[in-house]
């Protein structure tokens, strides 16, 4: 049986991707709190009617090196300037505090999406036993 075909089940794992790249990009932006010139970025939510088109990595350069497979980017989500706030006197504009509370916030989502996932099994087990 094909379980992306469920609506619940393929909600809840587009949902899951979307949530594994963006907790990516936060990490990124940790990373980055002391690069010059680095500004926060962000996952763009996404649309609905867009969720099956995949979008191609563009660089402005020949030499830039392309995002590996399981890249924010190459996942389909495009990550966006999201700045913090004002620049630190090296013109970094990620805050860490800032970072930290979109990551909690992101590993609660996920665990609230997982947790709904596994329950949708189990109700999928249960009617297949027909208990």
């Amino acid at each position: 049986m094909d379980l992306t075909g469920i609506p619940l089940l393929s909600g809840l794992a587009k949902r899951l991707d979307f949530l594994a790249a963006r907790t990516g990009v936060i990490a990124e932006n940790i990373a980055n709190a002391d690069t010059p010139d680095y500004a926060a970025r962000d996952i763009e939510k996404p649309h609905f009617g867009a969720m099956t088109e995949r979008a191609a990595l563009r660089v402005s350069d020949p030499k830039h090196i392309a995002a590996p497979a399981g890249s924010a980017d190459a996942g389909g989500y495009r990550a966006v300037a999201a700045p913090d706030g004002e620049a630190s006197l090296t013109g970094n504009q990620v805050s860490l505090e800032t970072q930290a509370m979109k990551l909690s916030e992101t590993r609660q989502d996920y665990a609230l999406a997982a947790t709904l996932y596994r329950k949708g099994l189990s109700m999928l087990r249960l009617a297949a036993r027909g208990q």
